[in-house]
C-alpha cells in the first residue's frame, strides 16, 4: 500500500499538462476504478467560488446545492477539513495552501463498496494543487486566465501528432475545428479610454468563453487582442451555429464604459496533416476575410476557398490585422 501512495504521488509530479493531471489525480485516488469515481475541483479567489475545469481554467457555473455548501462549510478560516453530505453523496475535502486562494475537491462514487482512505486523499489533493499552481504560472495567461501563447505551441503540436502520447488518454477528444478570433476596433478602445480598460474587456472576453464553451475545449490567448480555440468533436454546422451564438453574445453584452464590443471569428478543420503554420494560416485567412469586410461576422476557411472569395493559401500568417 506505501508502494502504491508513493507511485501516486511521483505519477503527479511528472506530469506537465494540466489536462493529463487532472485525469491522472482521478485515476490515483481509486487505481483501476477511475470510472467509478466522479471528482470536482472549486477554487475560491477574488471573492468567489469557481469550478476548475479539467484543463485547469475556471468556470462559474456551479449547481446551487454544491455552491451553497461551498459557501457555509468552508469559511476563510479553514486550514483544511474534511465533509460528507448525504444529500449530495459526496465527500468534500479541504485544503488551503499558503496562497490567497482556497481549494476544495468532492468526490463521488458510484460503487457504495468503494472505500476512500481520507488521510491518503487528503495529502494527494494538497499535491495535486500544488502541481495546478505551478502548472497555471507557466501555461496560463496572467491577465485572462486562459491558456497562453507558450500552451499554444505546445498543445497544437501535440494534436498535430497523430503518434504522440498525448492522443491516447483515458477521455480520448478529437479536435475537428480551429479558430481565430479577434477583437475589433481594440485600438480604439487603448487610445480613446486606455489600456485599463482595454485589459477589462480582454479579462470579460475571457470570462465569456470560458462560460460559452465546453470543458474539452482548449481556449488560448493567442496574442494581444486575438483568441485561439480548438473546437473538440463537433461537425461544421454545430460549429458555425456555437461561433455565431458566441458572437451574437459579445455583441449583446454590456461592457463597463465601452458602447460595444464585437468579434471577429476565423475558422478551419482540424487537419492533422497539416503544419501548425499552414493550420493557423488557413484559420487566420479566414478572419482577415472578416477583419477586412464587415467585421463582426463569423466565416469558415474551407467555405470561403469554395465559393472563391479567397484564394487558397499555405501562407503561416495573413498580414497584420492589428490595426484594422
Amino acid at each position: 500500500m506505501v508502494e502504491c501512495k508513493y507511485y501516486s504521488f511521483y505519477a503527479l509530479a511528472k506530469i506537465n499538462d494540466p489536462e493529463l493531471l487532472y485525469e491522472a489525480f482521478q485515476q490515483q485516488i481509486a487505481p483501476g476504478h477511475a470510472n467509478d469515481i466522479e471528482i470536482e475541483v472549486f477554487e475560491h479567489s477574488d471573492k468567489r467560488w469557481k469550478r476548475l475545469t479539467p484543463s485547469g481554467g475556471l468556470d462559474q457555473n456551479i449547481a446551487p446545492p454544491i455552491l451553497d455548501i461551498l459557501k457555509e462549510k468552508f469559511g476563510a478560516q479553514d486550514a483544511g477539513s474534511w465533509y460528507y453530505d448525504s444529500d449530495i453523496g459526496g465527500w468534500f475535502c479541504s485544503y488551503k495552501p499558503l496562497t490567497s486562494k482556497h481549494f476544495v475537491l468532492l468526490v463521488r462514487c458510484t460503487d457504495p463498496d468503494q472505500l476512500i482512505e481520507e488521510d491518503y486523499l487528503q495529502f494527494l489533493f494538497h499535491f495535486y494543487c500544488h502541481q495546478l499552481q505551478m502548472l497555471q504560472g507557466t501555461y496560463r495567461d496572467a491577465l485572462t486566465g486562459l491558456y497562453n501563447r507558450r500552451a499554444f505551441n505546445e498543445k497544437i503540436t501535440q494534436l498535430l501528432d497523430n503518434t504522440n502520447i498525448y492522443q491516447r488518454r483515458a477521455k480520448d477528444y478529437s479536435p475537428t475545428m480551429f479558430v481565430m478570433l479577434d477583437i475589433d476596433n481594440f485600438k480604439s478602445i487603448n487610445d480613446n479610454l486606455g489600456h485599463l480598460f482595454g485589459d477589462e474587456v480582454l479579462l470579460l472576453l475571457a470570462q465569456q468563453m470560458t462560460e460559452s464553451f465546453r470543458d474539452n475545449d482548449l481556449l488560448f490567448r493567442y496574442g494581444g487582442e486575438e483568441f485561439a480555440m480548438v473546437l473538440m468533436d463537433i461537425t461544421t454546422e454545430q460549429a458555425q451555429q456555437t461561433l455565431e451564438r458566441f458572437r451574437e453574445k459579445i455583441a449583446d453584452h454590456r461592457f463597463p464604459d465601452v458602447e460595444q464590443v464585437t468579434v471577429s471569428i476565423g475558422y478551419t478543420l482540424f487537419d492533422r496533416s497539416l503544419s501548425i503554420d499552414e493550420l493557423i494560416g488557413r484559420a487566420d485567412n479566414a478572419l482577415y476575410y472578416c477583419k477586412t469586410t464587415t467585421r463582426n461576422v463569423v466565416h469558415q476557411y474551407e467555405n470561403l476557398v469554395e465559393k472563391g472569395l479567397i484564394p487558397v493559401m499555405k501562407s503561416p500568417r495573413a498580414p497584420n490585422i492589428e490595426t484594422l
